[in-house]
């Protein structure tokens, strides 16, 4: 309160509200600027990298029709993919089309890429964020329980978890609940009934997969705020330690959980591939897969830069919610 009479008698000059404007803009250019950096080289290794593939496109249509590698047949499927083209022709051409919204079309199967993502995008995409909003709030009630009560059943519990999924590849706990759950009691069918329950197992085992890790960051997170002066002088006075974490260590740790969360959503659409396969979710893992088996160029550099279009927008809103947090920290 008297904090607050305090703004209110001696209220801040206008420059030092000119500066902070200045401040945010200057951060929010860089920000910019570093993804337009980081899209640019992006878009140059895609574009190159997918042409250092062992088999070309064009040897893979032949051989899916069985033809000979002439030189005639080689030149006319080759033109007929726009590969003939010098490479910084290509590389513009795609990019222009690109940021117009073109994505092409798949050099095997002739599927509209961008049509096939926005169709097939959703189930990866929901396995992965749905996963981790799951996880992060269990990871974080699992990780304060362990911080206060060392070597209990939650502590252990978290450990055990951490370093099972570590471990042990998901595609095995896939393999025995289908055959427990489908095989042996019948009691869902995964390939030939609702496709529901098959992206609602892949999204719990995605969170079981996260809560583990998580959690320890979380129980770490609040035992280096135990030792700290702020909270030892809040125990003296006689406040329960529960409360005083909880209600003011807990925004440091949520931002070091948040921090943390970003590393994972980074993960989302490759992180579902081993699920989708297992429980046949028409992912964009399927789509990837019979790409880069037929060396399809087009998929594979569009799918490269998605990926960094996603993570543009992850950093854009969880660094948003991390300045919040800050934010409301220093204002108090």
């Amino acid at each position: 309160m008297l904090l607050y009479m305090h703004r209110i008698i001696h209220p801040q000059p206008f420059s030092s509200y000119r500066k902070a404007y200045r401040k945010m803009i200057k951060k929010s250019l860089s920000f910019l600027a570093k993804w337009a950096v980081i899209f640019l080289i992006a878009s140059m290794l895609s574009f190159i990298l997918v042409r250092f593939m062992p088999v070309s496109p064009v040897k893979h249509w032949l051989s899916s029709y069985n033809l000979p590698y002439t030189p005639e047949n080689i030149a006319y499927i080759t033109k007929k993919m726009n590969l003939d083209k010098p490479l910084s022709v290509q590389y513009f051409s795609w990019m222009w089309n690109f940021i117009r919204g073109d994505w092409g079309y798949s050099l095997k199967s002739h599927l509209n890429i961008r049509q096939t993502f926005i169709r097939k995008l959703p189930y990866s995409v929901s396995i992965g964020i749905f996963g981790i909003l799951i996880s992060a709030p269990c990871a974080f009630f699992i990780g304060y329980r362990a911080s206060m009560h060392q070597n209990g059943f939650l502590d252990h519990f978290s450990a055990i978890l951490s370093v099972l999924t570590q471990s042990v590849p998901s595609f095995i706990i896939s393999i025995v609940i289908i055959y427990f759950f489908s095989v042996r009691l019948k009691l869902v069918k995964f390939f030939t009934g609702n496709s529901f329950w098959a992206l609602l197992t892949a999204i719990v085992l995605t969170a079981l997969y996260n809560i583990g890790g998580l959690s320890r960051v979380v129980k770490k997170s609040f035992r280096e705020e135990m030792g700290k002066s702020y909270v030892r002088f809040s125990v003296s006075r006689g406040f329960a330690p529960e409360k005083v974490l909880l209600h003011h260590a807990s925004r440091p740790v949520i931002c070091r959980l948040i921090a943390t969360v970003i590393a994972n959503f980074a993960g989302i659409f490759g992180g579902s591939t081993v699920l989708e396969y297992a429980f046949a979710i028409p992912g964009i893992s399927y789509f990837l897969g019979s790409s880069m088996k037929n060396s399809d160029y087009t998929v594979l550099q569009t799918y490269i830069l998605v990926v960094v279009i996603w993570m543009f927008f992850v950093h854009l809103v969880l660094n948003l919610i991390l300045e919040i947090l800050d934010v409301r920290r220093k204002s108090q």
